[in-house]
């Protein structure tokens, strides 16, 4: 590690090259952070003033938007620190650009154009020779070992066929999802009135229309193609939900944990009134409060009744971590308290926050399947799991497909989503790991 470091600081270094970068990142981070400000505001006043009348897509993009702001800020520090030449920083960098670039191909054309600064800055991290000389040799040691317990990891994974069968599983619902408007047969609202309460396998009473291959509902619709449709909408409110709520309740557990007295007094005595309330009810009276039902308003409601504990599982882990001799380390040599919490404390804590957040996924997929069910959801003729078995029930005793196969589909992706968690948790246990 040594001979590598000195192999770094005697590399000739072109101040130009990095100041190209650091250049770079920079406007990376600008584009990020106004980008962010502008979504995340204009969602704050469709939901809140009620003063912009903001076009369909922002509300879409409202996690995009608070993520980019936070990737925004945190790309601006990174690229200070790029230009000090701080080693840690250019690797540090390429992740953080890496996560840029997945998140902002989610949100179409205006994703595409920020994800092209991200490209940009991971590709002058090679191929500027100056800068690649001197961070990536001691990146390369650095990840050997890492490389090494990836790949114990697979094979621990392999060694589980529950587990693979899981991934396998998701996987497959993930691309079916994205790919229903290729492989689904009909469109997710569609109804072929003639058809009503076909058993699956029946062709269409209209000929030149595709075979039904899970049967209909009481209006004609296909429910193979439904089900695909629906994974779009409970598949992409399971992982905001947690996402959010992970974010969230690390932040403020971890700030409660280091810091300790009034806040962390404070924070708990917060987290309490949530967990005084079954979380079903909380969610419930939230999506009344917020005026009107649907699965927008659920996911908003499962993100504030779900941050608490997280919250409480990272203070935990915090107050342990916070004792440890490298945070005293960092503290001797002048690092802020911001910068121990992200860069040293987090990333001790977050093999148990991965665990819970995965299994969570399969958690909130049930009690927003639920909800829906119980009336909470979207209107009649939406394609969500939840809904199709509410209407389904009605006429379970001459079509129970219409009940089966969303029902099988929330059983099979929310088992898959718990075997990987105990798969995770499995690999992450350094007991267990070393059996």
């Amino acid at each position: 590690m040594e001979t590598t470091i000195d192999n770094a600081e005697n590399a000739p270094q072109d101040s130009s090259q990095f100041n190209f970068l650091y250049i770079s990142l920079l406007f990376a981070a600008i584009i990020g952070i106004v980008f962010g400000i502008a979504i995340t505001g204009a969602n704050i006043g469709v939901a809140i003033l009620n003063i912009v009348d903001a076009p369909e897509f922002i509300s879409e993009w409202g996690l995009q938007g608070l993520i980019s702001l936070v990737l925004g800020y945190i790309t601006y520090r990174m690229a200070k620190a790029v230009k000090n030449k701080e080693m840690w920083a250019f690797s540090s960098s390429l992740y953080i650009n890496i996560i840029a670039i997945v998140v902002y191909l989610t949100m179409g054309w205006p994703g595409i154009a920020l994800a092209a600064l991200s490209i940009l800055s991971v590709m002058l991290l090679f191929l500027l020779s100056g800068v690649n000389q001197y961070w990536y040799p001691n990146f390369q040691e650095d990840m050997k070992p890492r490389i090494k317990e990836t790949r114990y990891s697979i094979f621990l994974l392999r060694k589980s066929p529950l587990v693979v069968g899981g991934i396998i599983v998701l996987v497959a619902f993930v691309a079916l999802a994205f790919l229903a408007p290729v492989f689904a047969p009909y469109g997710p609202e569609q109804r072929i009135w003639a058809d009503s309460n076909l058993p699956p396998g029946s062709a269409s009473t209209d000929p030149e229309l595709p075979v039904h291959y899970w049967g209909t509902d009481d209006s004609g619709g296909d429910i193979f193609s439904r089900i695909f449709y629906g994974a779009q909408i409970d598949l992409r409110i399971s992982v905001m939900v947690v996402l959010v709520a992970v974010t969230v309740g690390t932040a403020i557990g971890a700030v409660a944990g280091y810091y300790g007295g009034k806040i962390d007094e404070l924070v708990m005595r917060v987290t309490d009134v949530f967990f005084a309330f079954p979380g079903l009810v909380l969610a419930m009276a939230i999506v009344m409060a917020l005026g009107e039902r649907s699965m927008d308003n659920i996911s908003v409601a499962l993100m504030i009744t779900w941050w608490p504990s997280y919250a409480r599982l990272v203070r935990g882990q915090v107050l342990t971590e916070r004792e440890k001799l490298y945070v005293e380390a960092a503290r001797s040599v002048g690092a802020s308290d911001g910068r121990i919490l992200l860069f040293h404390v987090i990333p001790n804590t977050i093999q148990p926050i991965i665990v819970q957040a995965t299994m969570d996924t399969g958690s909130v997929l049930l009690v927003a399947a639920g909800l829906a069910f119980i009336g909470f959801g979207p209107p009649a003729g939406i394609a969500e799991w939840g809904l199709m078995i509410a209407i389904g029930q009605n006429y379970f005793t001459i079509a129970p497909w219409a009940v089966f196969f969303p029902g099988m589909a929330i059983l099979v992706v929310a088992l898959s989503f718990n075997l990987v968690g105990d798969g995770i948790r499995d690999i992450m246990d350094p007991k267990l790991r070393r059996r």
